[in-house]
């Protein structure tokens, strides 16, 4: 009978546990779903500060999208050359070089190349975010801001949100560009592809569905970094520790939120 009592006991309290977590997370989301539609709306809402809010936006696009981009075009050139590298040389064996374009428009431009340029701000850019936000709420910044009738979320937020999603954006397209370069260049020194025949394959298979998820996937994954990063910057509250702890949440969720959304996306268009 203690035994199963015990049990029950063990049962209730894991059972606990899992509802606790479960409403956490649930919490969470809405809030930052909540957050998602403030800075979706706050350049167009409130009282005008054009001035402020462009400068603030560039200087985030000029660190996201300008500063490291070189990192991202090396990287891009090594996914065009795996590409070509690990697939032409079977694809001439069995003479289908036809379907070089086609591993190109699904991989570069439909499937890894939004995941590999969000990857690179999320990295870059997604974790100065949140401890710079996260950083001055701890400093009392962000209490300063409200004092003086500033809303910190329109100041500090929305010309982040727009910034990153701008950068990515216009990574997304650096990136495609140097991985068709590079796989095209790696195409003509390591398969016996003839160069005319390597671009009619890539126009050919290209359609603007596939740009269009690409952008579409790309857009959102920006959004959803930057809206994570800042939820998580102004979530940070009590000393640089929870800095440091929110910096690694903001990391993790972005991650998981940009796999569920590759999957749905990627769902829906071969739906």
């Amino acid at each position: 009978m203690s035994f199963l009592i015990k049990v029950l006991r063990a049962l209730d309290w894991g059972c606990g546990q899992v509802w606790q977590g479960f409403n956490s997370v649930t919490s969470r989301l809405l809030s930052i779903c909540a957050l998602f539609y403030r800075l979706l709306l706050g350049a167009f809402t409130g009282p005008a500060c054009l001035g402020l809010f462009v400068r603030e936006l560039s200087r985030q696009i000029y660190f996201t999208a300008i500063q490291r981009a070189y990192i991202l075009i090396f990287t891009a050139l090594m996914l065009g050359m795996l590409v070509i590298v690990h697939a032409t040389q079977q694809l001439v064996k069995v003479q289908g070089e036809e379907f070089v374009g086609w591993l190109l428009v699904t991989i570069v431009v439909r499937e890894v190349g939004p995941v590999w340029a969000a990857f690179f701000v999320l990295l870059n850019s997604g974790s100065a975010i949140t401890v710079e936000i996260g950083t001055m709420s701890v400093n009392g910044e962000i209490r300063a801001l409200q004092m003086m009738g500033i809303d910190p979320y329109r100041y500090l937020g929305v010309p982040r949100f727009w910034g990153v999603t701008i950068s990515l954006m216009s990574l997304y397209i650096l990136c495609v560009f140097a991985a068709i370069i590079g796989g095209y260049l790696f195409a003509q020194a390591f398969a016996e592809i003839f160069w005319a025949k390597f671009w009619l394959s890539f126009i050919n298979a290209l359609e603007w569905i596939d740009v269009s998820v690409g952008f579409a996937k790309t857009a959102i994954f920006a959004m959803l970094i930057a809206t994570v990063s800042i939820y998580f910057g102004f979530s940070a509250t009590e000393d640089m520790g929870e800095v440091a702890q929110n910096t690694s949440h903001a990391a993790i969720w972005s991650l998981v939120l940009i796999g569920i959304m590759d999957i749905c996306l990627t769902a829906a268009y071969y739906l």
